[in-house]
Order: structure tokens, then sequence, then C-alpha cells
């Protein structure tokens, strides 16, 4: 019997996914997940109810779905493996909506799950991005093919609650949904829900008022501030890899933040140019179909100007520029404004240094730690010091082992609390400060001379290393600052 196209291409792309979640899965077990990842499995395994969640996550500015999803798990199994697991699925299921329903050449569907972004940023790291993922290529799947919008107002109120930049992506879905000709007359209460929905979210990532991170509105001008935010969004489409060991978020075409002296011009010029073309060329090939143009200009503005007045970023905020341009594509395609020859001729550069990154990427996280964090909690276990306590700084550097360890507190003396998540407060402030005779002083004072193991992100000054035995040393780590040294001090068996 021989098969129709249409068939052997679905066989290859049920293949293509197949190897995906296994290429995916492996590179999970091997991956050490840094402290932005244990920080929600800790907020999840650590809070006694929704209440104390909630109270928990005020400080993390972002909605409360990836958290709600951890808190069984969290509560069932020891290990962090557990979110790996979960995490797995949602990115797995992210996968198969791409390969199964986008209107790209399987070719191309192919590339765009190996990139970079959807394999390592959103697959490997697991984080709440991965769902704002799904709810974006559900959301783009049911305005190719739905005859209601709810289906799309579900996925974007999805994409909404599960991160910040799902949060931003919004407007463009909105738009979306509110430009589709079939939609026209049964439009009102659908938007209603999604503009309700997405309130929602935005109003859980609101938090204290002695939140430390990104606190300031900026709205004037800054060259650095621009060369910064365009650097980001350039890398991110563009996500070619420098060489090393700390390759995660640098790039061989841009250098990195901070820039040299006058260099910031020049940097805001060149990313200039790659952010512009592409936001030219995706409007210009979207321009026939009224709401993929409307999505692309909505959120390509929302992005841009979100990362500059708020949240700089880092790489998996400014991927989401490249998702969207992904998702817009996608709706031209879906209304014939796009054909296939000229989808593949405006994704080339981007996939061949998507999946250049993407094979980087997994080669240095299956050689190298990407943290010390899980090798330093083992290394605690296996000589029984975690029935001692803990003591760590710096806070962000070390939280991970708690993480780790299962039901895993550590003294944090910048902010003088015994927990294992981070409460990213003003009270944690003067952890640039905190000097390592400060920390050593605050903890003997604390564990009046009986024992502890004392966890840092640099070693030992010697002149303070006379009553602690090195016991333990991870690293050198992807993430520079998670290479972790461990001491035993105080108590008579802790002589140097």
């Amino acid at each position: 019997m021989t098969l129709s196209r249409a068939s052997r291409d679905r066989l290859v792309a049920l293949l293509a996914l197949a190897v995906f979640a296994a290429v995916l899965g492996a590179l999970l077990g091997r991956h050490e997940m840094w402290r932005d990842e244990l920080q929600a499995w800790m907020l999840a395994r650590d809070s006694g109810s929704l209440a104390e969640l909630w109270r928990n996550t005020r400080y993390e500015g972002h909605p409360l779905l990836w958290h709600l999803l951890l808190l069984v798990p969290a509560h069932v199994f020891a290990s962090p493996a557990a979110m790996q697991a979960l995490h797995w699925l949602v990115a797995t299921a992210a996968t198969a909506v791409v390969l199964l329903r986008a209107p790209f050449s399987l070719p191309a569907r192919v590339l765009i799950v190996f990139s970079y972004l959807p394999l390592f940023e959103y697959g490997v790291i697991s984080r709440n991005y991965a769902l704002t993922v799904l709810g974006l290529w559900l959301a783009c799947a049911a305005l190719a093919g739905s005859r209601t919008p709810w289906p799309a107002v579900a996925a974007a109120v999805l994409a909404a609650n599960a991160s910040p930049l799902g949060v931003v992506v919004a407007p463009a879905l909105g738009a979306a949904i509110a430009l589709t000709p079939a939609w026209r007359r049964r439009r009102v209460l659908p938007l209603a829900v999604l503009v309700a929905g997405v309130a929602l979210a935005a109003w859980q990532c609101l938090p204290p008022s002695d939140y430390e991170h990104a606190r300031e509105w900026v709205f004037s001008l800054s060259a650095e501030r621009v060369a910064f935010v365009l650097r980001g969004y350039a890398v991110a489409l563009l996500p070619v890899p420098a060489g090393g060991l700390h390759f995660w978020g640098s790039s061989a075409l841009l250098p990195a933040y901070p820039f040299s002296a006058g260099s910031a011009g020049s940097i805001a010029a060149l990313a200039g140019v790659i952010v512009a073309a592409t936001v030219a060329a995706v409007a210009h090939a979207a321009r026939p179909s009224a709401r993929a143009l409307a999505a692309w200009l909505v959120g390509a503005v929302s992005l841009l100007l979100f990362a500059y007045v708020k949240l700089p970023g880092a790489v998996r905020h400014h991927g989401f520029l490249w998702l969207l341009a992904l998702a817009c594509l996608w709706l031209a395609a879906a209304d014939g404004a796009v054909g296939r020859r000229r989808q593949n001729l405006l994704l080339a550069p981007f996939l061949v240094a998507g999946v250049w990154a993407a094979a980087i990427a997994a080669w240095r996280d299956w050689r190298e730690p990407f943290s010390g964090a899980r090798c330093a909690a083992e290394e605690v276990r296996r000589q029984g010091l975690d029935r001692l306590p803990l003591v760590g700084s710096a806070d962000y550097a070390v939280s991970g082992v708690a993480g780790y360890l299962p039901r895993g507190r550590v003294y944090y003396p910048a902010s003088d609390r015994v927990g294992s998540f981070i409460v990213w407060n003003l009270a944690r402030a003067r952890q640039d400060a905190l000097t390592q005779s400060e920390v050593v002083a605050a903890a003997a004072a604390r564990n009046r001379g009986e024992r502890f193991v004392l966890l840092l992100n640099a070693p030992l000054a010697a002149r303070l290393a006379g009553g602690c035995r090195n016991v333990v040393h991870c690293g050198p780590a992807i993430v520079g600052d998670e290479e972790l040294w461990g001491y035993l001090c105080g108590g008579p068996g802790a002589v140097r």
C-alpha cells in the first residue's frame, strides 16, 4: 500500500517527536538544575497549603500556575527530578503541536523544534516559560482551525498565567482573536474573558513594595540600556554562542554587557539592524493577513517596550520575539498570505543559527555541570553532613543545594533567615557587601561552637580557614557563580 504524502509527513513528524522526546529526556537526566529552576521546586515543596504558597511566591514576580502544578509532585516525590519529568511532558506537548499542526514545511518544523530555544532554553531548563510556549502554540493552532474563539482564548489565558512574558504577548493574541473574520459576531464575550484572565495573571505578578528586582520604570533614554535590550533580542534571534564553558547567554556576534568604553552605540547599531530587519521581514510577509500583521506589530512593540522600561531580561525573555515571529508566520500561512518557499527563506538564517546553538548547548551541558548544586548536595549527603546545620553565601548561588536535599534548609547570613528558597526582598540587599569574615562570624555565633557546614561560591580565604576543613568542591560550572565549595567548621573534629 502506497502512503499519501500527507500520511508520510505525519509519520516522519511522529518519528521526529519521538526523537525529540528521547533527546530531551536524556539531556534532562544529565542536566544539573540551577537556582532559578530549583527556586520554584522549593517554593512548592516547602509550602504546606495554597495560602502559604501564595504568601511564599509574592516575591517571584510570576503568576502562580507553574507553582500550583508543582505542588502535588513536590509533596509526593523527594527528588526535584519529578519537576523535570513534568517539564518534559510540557515541552514535549508543545513540540507535538508544532510538528503536527504548524503550517510550515516538514523540514522547517523539525528544525524549529530542534532549535536552541525550544530544545534547550524552554526544554532542558525547567522553568514556567515552557507552559507559555505551549499556550502560544495551542493558540496558533486554534486560530488556524477552530470554529469558535474559545480554544484560542483558553490557550492565551494559559500562556499569560504561566509567566510574565505570557502577559506581555497576550495583547498580540488578543489582536489576532479580534481580527479573525469568522469570529467577528461572537468575539465580545471571549475577548472580555481574555482580558480578565490576563488581568488576573498581571495581578499575580505584582510584587510587594520591597521587591528587590526591576524596581523602577525607566522612561529616560539611555544608550547603554538601548544597546543591552537590542543586543538581547538580536542574540535570541541568532543565538550563536561564543566558545568556552560559560556559553550560556554569550554571543559570537555581539559582546556581552558590561560594554567597553564607547561600544554601546556600535553594539546598539548592529543589534538594531538585526532586530529591525526581522521586524520588517516578518511584517512584510504577514501584511496580506490583517490578524497576523496586527499580532506581530502589537507583540513586537510590547516585548521591546517591556524590556526597556521594566525588565531588560535574559535570553529566556528575549526568545519570545523569536517565538512570536513563528506564531505570526503560522497565522499568515494559515490565511494563505505566505507560501512554503517564502517561509523557508525567512526562517533559514534563524533555524541554522538555532540548531547550531542547540547542538553546542546540548554538548556542553552533557559534558560539563550546569551548576554545582547537585554535586554539592550529593557530597554533603554522602559524607553524612546533611545532619549538620548548613550556612550559605552567596544565597543566590548556594540555594540550589537546599533544593537537591530533601527538606534542605540553609541559614542565609545576608537576610538572617533559615530556609530553602530565596525571598527576593530588600532585606537581602546587603548580600553584595557581605564579606567572608562576616559570614564566618555570623555562622560561628549562630552555632555556638558546634559543627556546621559552610557553603560558598568562592574559596574560603586562608586567614579564615583555620577552624574549617574543605570537604566539597563542585565545579567549575556553566553558570559561573555556581561553582561551590563546602567547609566543615567548628567543633573539635573540624580542625584543619
